[in-house]
């Protein structure tokens, strides 16, 4: 979505807003590498595995969490690869990631999470509609709770339709936090208001930031090309004592 209103304008009304080329060439290559690199450690699991604080999501054939993967070392989900790569370490404080989201109105972001959510050629499933704020708790949600959140994807491979392009329903943020299946061969229809929906290609070290309310999703990837994103969810300013 590329507009002259002010980011933060079109992210309260909208719930999403689209950055292109927030990344340059030389940090997508740093990130692919560091990428290539956890896919290599974890080359040879058939379940979700824990390795020094971060945890591989294998790829299963329903795309259900805990089941066997499809294939060893078929993954789905990275959580923290900043504990293991330095790339994804500096992401996390990269001055255009925390310019991008302040510009949607977030003060003093502080990183909560961060992810790679992989799609495999053929065989990965989609995301089911749902919102990130059903997945925080604690300190986290308190958070973004008192302050705000913002989270974004950022593409290391082309994204679009054919190989499970990352899609928003817009202005679903305005909505109630509902209660959601993950079960794969529903996608949560008819759960939430799809009259804004938006499927926006990205190209390597384009970002989309959205709303953790805003209902959002995937479908598998009927491509022989990978799909790799990465996802980082911001709460702002510092928790009250």
């Amino acid at each position: 979505m590329d507009s002259a209103e002010a980011p933060h304008i079109i992210f309260q009304r909208e719930g999403w807003f689209h950055v292109p080329r927030l990344l340059d060439r030389a940090k997508i290559g740093a990130l692919l590498a560091a990428t290539t690199e956890l896919e290599r450690v974890a080359a040879h699991f058939e379940r979700d595995t824990l390795v020094r604080r971060v945890f591989f999501q294998v790829q299963s054939a329903s795309g259900k969490k805990g089941e066997p993967a499809i294939f060893p070392g078929a993954l789905r989900k990275i959580t923290s690869p900043s504990s293991g790569q330095p790339a994804f370490d500096r992401l996390r404080r990269d001055p255009k990631v925390l310019a991008a989201v302040e510009s949607c109105g977030l003060v003093a972001p502080h990183c909560l999470i961060d992810q790679v959510n992989l799609k495999l050629p053929r065989v990965s499933t989609g995301f089911p509609y749902h919102q990130d704020e059903n997945f925080l708790f604690g300190d986290a949600l308190r958070r973004v709770q008192q302050f705000g959140g913002v989270n974004l994807v950022i593409a290391l491979d082309p994204a679009d339709a054919e190989n499970g392009g990352f899609e928003v329903l817009g202005r679903t943020h305005h909505g109630a936090l509902l209660d959601t299946s993950y079960d794969t061969s529903t996608m949560n229809a008819g759960l939430f208001d799809e009259s804004r929906r938006v499927l926006t290609p990205l190209s390597p070290g384009d970002a989309l930031l959205f709303h953790p309310r805003l209902a959002h999703g995937s479908g598998p990837n009927r491509s022989e090309r990978p799909r790799r994103l990465i996802t980082l969810w911001f709460g702002g300013g510092a928790l009250r004592e």
